[in-house]
């Protein structure tokens, strides 16, 4: 017998098991089916060698939004915030810079570059602040279609802006990070190179293109609206999603692990289903994917039951990705020649950003213009079991290192015979900034671009799941007319970081997936 269910969520990512634990908490029967054999999608913490245990991919808190955790209860159901009290860049001359929470230490930091961008700190970060909360309200939105001339979307459209009303100037910042680069960006405000290449470090992150080139702006602004602050969870991102599966389950959903999907089934323009790898047929009256729209659509959807237009603008969304992963299991912590506990007010940095000038940043792109890859690669070194021992044996370390830039495709050459020389382009720097690193590593895993594609079903490994520009933001996102999280096939909805606001682990698709589905929901469980 045909197993039925309300709804389905393909993909147990963390976006798509918010969904689904929202769905389950209004009442419907919902099931999660995942590929592989642990939930969470890139949230997730894995043994990566005997006893040593990581973030395999995303490795921050920060960004998940404050309405998810409240609303699921998740520090009911195991989360629990380790706060990242400062993060450390190392620096040239054995020097360097330390960011806290604390704004009057940051400026005596600034300050021993420049005194003048020490002053212009604070007002840096007023001017910011508009433009931040308007992309943190902004997140929470349901795009409308602006080419639409119905009655309900003009309604809201009017709602839309009756909501932003009072943004005045705020607009205008967010624009101009769509179009200026970083460098500009903050070159308005400071003059130390030092300091200007703090910010343009958050520029990098996630980005294919240097933050010389326009439009990385933006990139700043976004790493800056996460609302939960810089932050680990105890257990590692593996946490954030067991906590959301917890809240899910207790309101009665469903999890299947090791559960592939080949196709999501529809007849006369409407899914109904799903039919995985073993041939099982499962039946609900709504379908909704966590997947990429990439692999959504035209693959677990056949092109047959898709518009052109929306094929052509699928197939065009840009998703490579050009970051990479080391995860190093290590005998000690890492010692920064450049840092000082007492210069820098801080007692143990176990989060850095090594990308020491503007142009040290730049040049970590331009191998990559060309086919290749970062002989000097931008880094961020972090030490999570510094702040939790659940993740190493005694007296040993987990050390995540992030960097960039080992674009997805290289030109004449191929990933197997340069995964080696990576390590070593990524050891020269670690060893230059904190000599004896290289030496103190016990094991590691490095993740390519293509390997986080294969593993977690992220195409082109790209970690915001699809470039964040002007053409790919809010409406536009993951195609024009189709960004209100439904889609061209009747009862099939989208959830997936692909769909606006985009990557990290915020949990906001999902969350906001599910309020549409709901608003839906009487005229579904009809048929």
């Amino acid at each position: 017998m045909t197993r039925t269910y309300d709804a389905i969520i393909v993909g147990g990512g963390h976006k798509g098991l918010t969904c689904g634990a929202y769905l389950a908490k209004a009442g419907l029967r919902t099931l999660v089916l995942e590929r592989r054999h642990i939930v969470g999608g890139a949230a997730v913490t894995e043994e990566f060698s005997p006893g040593f245990r990581a973030s395999t991919f995303s490795f921050i808190m920060g960004h998940l939004h404050p309405k998810v955790i409240a609303e699921l209860e998740l520090e009911k159901f195991g989360l629990e915030r380790i706060v990242v009290p400062d993060v450390i860049y190392p620096l040239y001359d054995d020097d360097c810079i330390v960011f806290t929470k604390d704004p009057e230490k940051n400026r005596r930091q600034i300050a021993r570059f420049s005194k003048r961008d020490a002053d212009a700190y604070p007002q840096f970060f007023e001017y910011l602040s508009g433009a931040i909360n308007m992309l943190r309200a902004l997140q929470l939105e349901t795009p409308f279609d602006p080419t639409r001339k119905d009655l309900r979307s003009w309604l809201q459209m009017a709602a839309f802006a009756w909501r932003y009303r009072k943004v005045g100037t705020d607009l205008y910042r967010i624009i101009d990070t769509l179009s200026m680069s970083a460098y500009e960006y903050v070159s308005q405000w400071f003059e130390s190179d030092v300091v200007k290449a703090t910010f343009l470090y958050w520029a990098t992150i996630g980005g294919n293109v240097g933050p010389y080139s326009p439009g990385t702006a933006f990139y700043l602004v976004a790493h800056l609206i996460g609302q939960t602050g810089m932050s680990f969870s105890r257990g590692g991102m593996g946490r954030i999603s067991d906590s959301i599966a917890a809240s899910g389950r207790s309101h009665g959903m469903e999890i299947e692990v090791s559960a592939p999907v080949d196709d999501v089934l529809v007849r006369d323009g409407r899914a109904y289903g799903v039919r995985l790898t073993d041939g099982e047929e499962v039946h609900a009256k709504l379908i909704v994917s966590n997947v990429n729209a990439a692999i959504t659509f035209g693959g677990l959807v056949a092109e047959q039951h898709l518009p052109d237009e929306f094929m052509r603008d699928i197939k065009s969304f840009r998703a490579k990705g050009s970051s990479f992963k080391i995860l190093c299991a290590t005998d000690r912590l890492p010692r920064y020649k450049g840092f000082d506990p007492d210069v820098a007010e801080v007692e143990y940095p176990a989060y850095a950003h090594i990308g020491p000038t503007c142009e040290y940043l730049e040049r970590a792109y331009d191998e990559a213009k060309y086919g290749g890859y970062s002989s000097r690669p931008f880094l961020s070194p972090i030490v999570p079991t510094y702040f939790d021992d659940t993740l190493a044996p005694a007296g040993k370390h987990v050390v995540t290192l992030y960097g960039g830039v080992t674009p997805y495709e290289l030109k004449d050459k191929n990933w197997d015979d340069e995964r080696e020389q990576v390590v070593k382009n990524t050891m020269a720097v670690m060893d230059e900034f904190a000599p004896g690193f290289s030496s103190s590593v016990i094991d590691m895993q490095l993740l390519l671009p293509p390997d986080i594609e294969r593993i977690v079903g992220m195409p082109g490994g790209n970690t915001q799941h699809g470039d964040l520009t002007l053409d790919q933001l809010f409406f536009m996102r993951p195609a024009p007319g189709y960004a209100d999280y439904r889609s061209p096939v009747t009862a099939l909805y989208q959830c997936g970081a692909s769909t606006h606001p985009g990557g990290s682990v915020s949990a906001v698709s999902g969350h906001n997936a599910a309020r549409e589905i709901l608003k839906d929901w009487s005229r579904l469980k009809k048929f």
